[in-house]
């Protein structure tokens, strides 16, 4: 796999971490998919940008394994890019949601937006799951 696009572009850096680092980040994931669906019934907003953290901690974790790390103004947008790069064709439409996320969390992370639906955050919840524990198994089996 080459990265060497993102690198010229400055939205990625070399990076190297420990292997313990990465795994306390993969557990930091599945531990927000678990606080995300805890805290559902107390803010739905907060439990949708915790739904999205665990598949952008992952992310985080796979670019750390392949020695990288984001940099820039929009990390968030180095990850997915990088993602779509280091899981190929099949995890688009994935990540073309996870775009979509992104987009709606910056939304109301900054105090723009707050409609965050209840059946859209436990939607997101649901969803967010797979992509996130799909990483885990790809760095596991990397």
């Amino acid at each position: 796999m080459n990265f060497e696009d993102l690198q010229k572009k400055k939205l990625i850096e070399n990076y190297q971490v420990t292997t313990e680092e990465i795994k306390s980040m993969l557990g930091a994931a599945r531990s927000d998919i678990k606080t995300a669906q805890d805290i559902l019934n107390t803010d739905i907003c907060w439990a949708f940008n915790i739904a999205y953290n665990s598949i952008l901690e992952a992310g985080i974790a796979l670019m750390h394994t392949k020695g990288f790390r984001p940099t820039g103004e929009a990390k968030h947008v180095s990850v997915i890019l990088f993602l779509r790069k280091a899981l190929g064709k099949d995890y688009q439409s994935d990540l073309d949601r996870f775009n979509q996320m992104r987009r709606r969390r910056n939304k109301a992370v900054y105090g723009i937006l707050r409609d965050i639906t209840g059946y859209e955050a436990k939607d997101t919840i649901k969803f967010a799951a797979r992509p996130a524990e799909d990483i885990i198994k790809f760095i596991d089996e990397g």
